[in-house]
């Protein structure tokens, strides 16, 4: 079963007290990243707008020239952390994408699917109550997503 997200890329219980602070423990999470570049390139976009979508969720995304394929990462931070969200709630669940700087088509197509899914209140239930890093992992599974 394929995921987007594999288990060495998930946090199950950050607590982090600021948007900065938990995109830099993410990174920690993927292999051979600079938390100083990954983080200017999130920070950037975020100056554009909010990527909290709702609901509990943000889904940090932006282009590194380095990547070959997309990277995803993702956090669940029980207190919530203020992400400027469009409906000013607290965020408690991050996924961060990373996609390469020429590929278009494969970040649009990544957030839409992450947010369709993310929309759905049965797939942000049992992100929230998935007990292992695992179990993340195989909620973002093809056949996860368009199930729940």
């Amino acid at each position: 079963m394929h995921s987007l997200i594999p288990a060495a890329h998930v946090l199950l219980s950050s607590d982090a007290s600021c948007k900065r602070a938990l995109i830099a423990e993410m990174v920690d999470y993927l292999p051979a990243m600079d938390v100083d570049v990954v983080l200017n390139v999130i920070m950037a976009r975020e100056q554009l707008g909010s990527t909290g979508i709702g609901h509990g969720v943000a889904i940090p995304h932006g282009r590194l020239q380095a990547l070959k394929v997309p990277v995803l990462a993702f956090a669940r931070h029980a207190r919530g952390v203020d992400f400027d969200a469009i409906d000013d709630a607290p965020v408690h669940m991050i996924i961060l994408l990373l996609v390469p700087d020429n590929d278009d088509r494969a970040h649009l197509e990544l957030l839409a699917k992450l947010a369709r899914s993310l929309q759905r209140k049965a797939f942000r239930d049992a992100l929230m109550s998935a007990d292992s890093a695992l179990e993340v992992s195989n909620l973002f599974s093809e056949e996860s997503m368009g199930s729940l």
